[in-house]
């Protein structure tokens, strides 16, 4: 490595936070092997992001942990897990590690001490991280943060680990595309079908767009001819059959898709709508077309990147002023939609190939952010 650093034979990568910042990460680790590709390469991330993370050829190893939250970290340092998590600390400071990258901001002071102060349990002997405010790391041009796949590989840079490529991906095994091919067959739905995925969820109740919108958009992406498929987590079962029922011939698999299993119906999808959510990443990473209403962040910092052709729209959050989601109007994600849906019912590849630049656009709008192609 450059500078300070001998070269690492073990390293740590902290990729602690959701599903989709796991995608974004992935260009990262890509860079990282491709650098030390002797090196013994760990990741610890949490549960619900495991099964990517085991398919990623860039680690060796994957441990979880969940210190997102004060109380997630309380529980884990001092509550019913604690044990779990002691057993973890001692496993992972016994393999002295020479590096470890916190690959992700803290967000808050008491994240990043969090952070910081499980580092220095585990040890390493160096210790490579992003700042709160990520002022080390993010350029930024008139007052626009950088995406976040840019800001980490700036911090992978750092150690000699220049990208060839700032795409994230994933991994799909053929048992995955059987069990997806089962699944579609189980609910009637063919083989040859074109059909788009609407996820009405987010792990984050402030970015969701309202159900009813979601909804209105399915029953004309429905009359397009498109066949609806609803997806989401466990706990949004009974939502996801009230909203297969307002959409004609809608279908709700909410909570039968372990991500293994949805990055391979979202592969086969013609299109997925969704607010900012892991599988907005996780369709981007794939090449799936997307619409998405965006809020109340910054899409450009956390938006789809990726070669999928994906309409971002969004609006902005004014402090006492109404929800973002009152800007993007159910006409416009409607319109973004049916244009995606009409290039692939029109037997043009649901695939856009790789570019030099993204297909990606992104409407604020309240007109007080960004527009970009």
């Amino acid at each position: 490595m450059p500078g300070l650093y001998p070269t690492p034979r073990r390293i740590l990568i902290l990729s602690a936070a959701g599903i989709g910042d796991f995608v974004l990460a992935t260009p990262a680790l890509r860079a990282i092997r491709r650098r030390f590709s002797g090196a013994e390469i760990w990741a610890l991330t949490i549960a619900e992001v495991r099964p990517l993370a085991e398919r990623c050829p860039y680690l060796n190893y994957v441990r979880t942990i969940d210190l997102r939250r004060s109380r997630s970290a309380l529980v884990w340092t001092f509550g019913s897990r604690r044990r779990e998590f002691w057993g973890l600390v001692h496993e992972l400071r016994g393999m002295s590690f020479d590096l470890a990258l916190n690959l992700h901001c803290g967000g808050t002071f008491l994240g990043g001490l969090r952070m910081w102060s499980f580092l220095r349990l585990i040890g390493p002997t160096y210790t490579l991280a992003r700042s709160d405010t990520d002022r080390e790391v993010h350029n930024r041009s008139a007052g626009e943060p950088r995406h976040e796949v840019d800001a980490q590989l700036d911090l992978v840079r750092l150690i000699g680990a220049a990208p060839a490529d700032d795409r994230p991906e994933l991994w799909i095994t053929a048992e995955d595309r059987q069990a997806c091919h089962t699944l579609l067959a189980t609910r009637g739905i063919r083989g040859d079908a074109l059909f788009a995925c609407i996820h009405f969820g987010s792990a984050q109740q402030e970015k969701r767009w309202p159900t009813d919108r979601f909804a209105a958009v399915g029953r004309r992406v429905a009359e397009a001819g498109a066949q609806v498929l609803l997806i989401g987590g466990t706990g949004e079962r009974a939502l996801g059959e009230s909203l297969a029922r307002e959409i004609p011939g809608g279908v709700s698999l909410v909570g039968e898709t372990p991500l293994p299993l949805l990055a391979a119906l979202l592969e086969r999808a013609a299109l997925l709508i969704t607010n900012d959510s892991g599988p907005m990443h996780m369709a981007a990473a794939l090449g799936t077309p997307l619409v998405v209403a965006f809020g109340p962040g910054s899409p450009n910092r956390f938006g789809p990147r990726g070669r999928a052709a994906s309409r971002v729209l969004s609006s902005t959050q004014h402090r006492g002023g109404p929800p973002w989601w009152e800007g993007v109007p159910v006409e416009a994600v409607c319109e973004a939609a049916l244009d995606l849906l009409d290039e692939a019912s029109a037997d043009r590849p649901p695939r856009i190939p790789p570019r030099d630049r993204y297909s990606s656009t992104i409407t604020c709008l309240d007109g007080k952010g960004p527009l970009r192609t």
